[in-house]
């Protein structure tokens, strides 16, 4: 393999592994399909879907945020999350299509 200046640069790979490293954990995978999903999901509907404490998921959420991966917005007495990072939603996109290939798969 001849090296001919076409690698990626080292702040693109940086960037990259920080968000990959982000959403690595499960919860927090789980966190974006949920956001993906749409309805405007407040905290207290993600940690009821994902049957984790409220602190648990308060805690992914502001990785998430710190990241750059996710925003919040205040809507009345609820804070809303949306998934902010392209890169990042078209991976969601990509994870959630997965699963409906499988459970069509598994319908027969």
């Amino acid at each position: 393999m001849s090296n001919t200046g076409k690698s990626c640069a080292d702040e693109v790979i940086i960037d990259y592994a920080q968000k990959l490293k982000a959403v690595g954990h499960p919860i927090r995978l789980r966190l974006l399909c949920l956001i993906d999903e749409g309805d405007d999901p407040c905290v207290t509907d993600l940690w009821r879907c994902l049957d984790q404490p409220q602190p648990v998921i308060s805690q992914h959420l502001a990785i998430l945020k710190e990241n750059g991966i996710v925003s919040a917005e205040v809507q009345k007495t609820r804070r809303v999350y949306t998934i902010i990072d392209p890169f990042i939603k078209d991976l969601v996109q990509k994870v959630r299509a997965e699963e409906e290939r499988s459970a069509s798969k598994r319908k027969g």
